[in-house]
């Protein structure tokens, strides 16, 4: 399957083949910062599978101390959505908001990460992995 993830704006994609290897939620500190919610989703597809950048992305790097990598992520130098990142332990993926996709079209997530710090309110389905 074809998907492109696309910024508020619109000028800034990122278009991908296949599935992603991984799709989730994550509770760390970082994530809600990032997004401004009570946790961040995202979808992890091997590099190889990205069709297409469009637009420029600005870029920021930071150390990630609760799971102990570094991360640089790229935003939209117009609007500011985070669309993508990379993470230096999984050196062959690319990981792209979940939310800049269009509604549906990657279905159900199936793992929530950092699940010690979901906020008590959230209630997920039993069926999901969960990683802290």
């Amino acid at each position: 399957m074809h998907r492109t993830a696309t910024c508020v704006c619109g000028i800034t994609t990122v278009s991908v083949n296949g599935e992603p290897e991984i799709y989730g939620l994550c509770h760390c500190s970082d994530c809600k910062r990032r997004t401004g919610s009570a946790f961040g989703i995202a979808a992890y597809f091997p590099r190889k599978d990205v069709t297409r950048l469009k637009g420029e992305t600005l870029t920021y790097t930071f150390h990630h101390s609760t799971l102990d990598h570094d991360q640089e992520r790229h935003f939209c130098k117009v609007c500011g959505t985070t669309l993508f990142w990379y993470i230096s332990t999984l050196p062959d993926l690319i990981v792209i908001a979940g939310g800049c996709f269009p509604e549906d079209s990657l279905g159900e997530p199936t793992l929530s990460v950092t699940h010690s710090k979901k906020v008590p309110w959230l209630e997920l389905p039993p069926k999901w992995t969960t990683q802290d």
